[in-house]
């Protein structure tokens, strides 16, 4: 019966100055640039956090009245190339530096040791991509290849004994991967779409809760993400058009914190949804049957290890099978 309130005050303030260069130098490559200065101030203020009883009376000051704030300035760029093909057809390959400011703990709760204000995160990108389109633009493959170098990223993290939530850095991680896009478009009535991803994440360099995480992957990082749907026709004429949407999502086992702690880890599942649509041939009704999760797959979304200070783990369970209808008119 013990509601502890808390409240504080943010402020925030963002400076920047940038430039955006094209420059064609022929008529298949183009030069991409730019750069941006930014100059970031925060400051949290009257952070104060208190156990109040059944009768709104003070049981314990958990966190006393606090002030945090941070400056920064960063300067940040990107170069690259884009090569035009037959056909309108590109191939690019890219640099990028990117930056994110420093952020407070808004999620402190319980113990002074959660204020903090997390060190800006810093990435370099590189990529290299091709968008292309064939069979008289009834075939569209985007595909790309990427690598990112991070310093300092920013996560929460949350103790097991305590659940006290701090946000940290990780002083080096890195993931590196591909994607591809493929749409069909079979005819009129059919059209087919797909995609997958491969990814590769890992901490190099890192220490959270006392436990060293060199070697571990970052979290809500799965290695393989794949998705299709299909969009068919099934009546299109004066009368209007009804059209069947089936789609699935999959994605391979992932873990939801850095520790990698094994019973938490989530295993790879797939989602299987589908709506069937109705618009008359003026426009102006629409109606859709649809249903998500129809094999009333249990996974979760996230979950949090609570195990050592409250002999249980806190869990977020995906939605499960839904269903409706609805109906529209546009005036």
């Amino acid at each position: 019966n013990i509601a502890p309130p808390f409240s504080f005050t943010q402020v925030k303030k963002s400076y920047a100055l940038y430039t955006d260069l094209k420059y064609e130098l022929s008529s298949a490559i183009t030069l991409r640039g730019g750069l941006r200065y930014t100059h970031d101030t925060g400051k949290q203020s009257e952070f104060q956090a208190d156990a109040l009883g059944v009768d709104e009376s003070l049981v314990a000051t958990l966190i006393p009245t606090s002030s945090l704030s941070y400056k920064t300035d960063n300067l940040s760029g990107k170069i690259g190339f884009d090569y035009n093909l037959a056909d309108g057809n590109m191939i690019y390959i890219s640099v990028s530096r990117g930056f994110r400011a420093p952020s407070f703990n808004a999620q402190a709760f319980f113990d002074p040791s959660e204020l903090s204000v997390a060190k800006a995160e810093k990435v370099t990108s590189y990529e290299l991509g091709a968008k292309t389109q064939f069979a008289g633009r009834s075939i569209t493959l985007n595909m790309a290849a990427f690598y990112y170098d991070y310093r300092n990223q920013q996560f929460i993290n949350v103790d097991p004994s305590t659940a006290a939530q701090t946000l940290l850095n990780i002083p080096k991680s890195r993931i590196y991967g591909a994607e591809a896009e493929l749409t069909v478009r079979a005819n009129d009535m059919i059209s087919i779409h797909s995609g997958v991803g491969l990814l590769s994440s890992k901490i190099i360099d890192g220490t959270v809760s006392g436990t060293v995480v060199d070697g571990n992957r970052l979290s809500n990082a799965p290695s393989l993400t794949f998705n299709a749907s299909l969009d068919l026709a099934i009546m299109d004429n004066d009368m209007g058009k009804l059209s069947l949407h089936p789609e699935m999502a999959y994605q391979s086992s992932q873990h939801f914190e850095v520790i990698n702690v094994p019973r938490l880890r989530q295993s790879g599942y797939a989602i299987l949804g589908a709506h069937l649509d109705f618009e008359t041939a003026d426009g102006r009704w629409t109606a859709s049957i649809w249903g998500k999760n129809l094999t009333n797959k249990l996974y979760f979304t996230s979950r949090v290890d609570l195990l050592a200070g409250f002999g249980f783990d806190y869990n977020h369970i995906g939605t499960p099978r839904t269903y409706g209808a609805s109906v529209g008119m546009k005036f």
